[in-house]
């Protein structure tokens, strides 16, 4: 039963094809490799951001960074775009790769938003200020990139949960990023850990249930035609 409900997340967002879906430990994930991609990468990039700063940080990266994060969000597109058009083809792995470079510069672009519109203080410096950090990270998504396309046997059903919490969090997260944008819930607090986070927690949760389900039954629905 749960895993069907797993399936339900998954058809709400993604047309779930087989053949273009990672097969992990004999399990095949219940999104496709582009959408995958993108989900785990947003939310192994914020896992990485709340660890490394935790001064409240709320500046953007430099621009040499900011550029290469457009080229990140711009693979997953080109990668689509062109594949779709014949221009060249593309596989699996390629669109598991470039999905999560999108949601991981999507995620490092909303994290210094969150960090502003949440604390009271938050710190005028820039994440990633210094090359050695975005190098750190360019190795850790690297690392777990390497770990998901060997296709290790134990960590199949590890995937399969793992990319499922992964959808929740990302709307969670950019539903909690709007929600702070609202002046009653915005620079109030003071910890990550706070009082504060829990009414943004429950709309931002709300909303996003919401989202789930409204796109479930509008892909049913167009599925019919």
């Amino acid at each position: 039963m749960f895993d069907s409900f797993i399936e339900i997340i998954g058809f709400s967002v993604c047309h779930q094809l087989p053949s273009r879906s990672l097969m992990i430990g004999g399990i095949i994930l219940p999104i496709c490799s582009r959408c995958s991609g993108i989900y785990t990468g947003f939310i192994i990039t914020a896992v990485f951001l709340f660890i490394m700063y935790r001064k409240k940080e709320n500046g953007l990266p430099p621009l040499y960074i900011l550029v290469i994060l457009g080229l990140f969000f711009l693979s997953a597109l080109i990668d689509g775009i062109a594949s779709n058009f014949g221009l060249y083809e593309t596989n699996n792995n390629i669109r598991f790769i470039t999905g999560f470079l999108c949601g991981s510069s999507i995620m490092i672009i909303l994290y210094p938003i969150f960090t502003f519109q949440y604390y009271r203080q938050s710190k005028a410096k820039r994440i990633f200020n210094r090359p050695g950090e975005f190098m750190i990270y360019i190795l850790i998504i690297a690392a777990f990139i390497a770990v998901t396309l060997t296709g290790l046997d134990f960590v199949g059903r590890f995937y399969y949960y793992f990319v499922t919490f992964s959808i929740f969090f990302t709307f969670y997260f950019i539903n909690m990023v709007l929600v702070l944008l609202v002046p009653p819930f915005s620079q109030k607090a003071t910890r990550l850990a706070s009082k504060y986070l829990i009414l943004p927690s429950i709309i931002a949760i709300a909303l996003s249930s919401i989202e789930l389900f409204g796109s479930y039954w509008f892909h049913r629905f167009i599925s019919n035609f």
